[in-house]
This record gives C-alpha cells, sequence and structure tokens, in this order.
C-alpha cells in the first residue's frame, strides 16, 4: 500500500471528508486528493504533519492491513 492510501484510511477512520481534512490542516482539497489517489508521493513530513492535526493517537491501526 502506498502513503496515499493510508492518509485516505486515516481520514475515513476519522469520518472527515476532504473538505474538512483540508480545514483542519490547512492542505488544499486537490492536494489531499492527488495524495490519496497517488498520483503525487506524500512527504513523510507532511503525512505525520495531517495524522497529528487530525488526531491520530495510534500509528499502529492505521498500518495494519
Amino acid at each position: 500500500m502506498k502513503g496515499g492510501k493510508y492518509l485516505k484510511k486515516i481520514r475515513e477512520q476519522k469520518k472527515l471528508t476532504q473538505l474538512k481534512t483540508s480545514q483542519l490542516t490547512g492542505r488544499p482539497i486537490p492536494r489531499l486528493s492527488e495524495w490519496e489517489n497517488d498520483l503525487y508521493a506524500i512527504k513523510l513530513v507532511d503525512f505525520i504533519d495531517i495524522a497529528e492535526k487530525v488526531g491520530v493517537k495510534d500509528y499502529n491501526s492505521i498500518f495494519k492491513d
């Protein structure tokens, strides 16, 4: 699974829309969509920043397939 799929998994686990995620993180919706669809690779620093801003506490739950 590529990084964008984990970003989408976080958003879905938190029951957030891309709009709400954009508002919480300051990232534009088109960029979130590009990352989630793996059109562009998300940098680790961006992934961690987004995860923190939406309240991820347990990273293990994200990476279990």
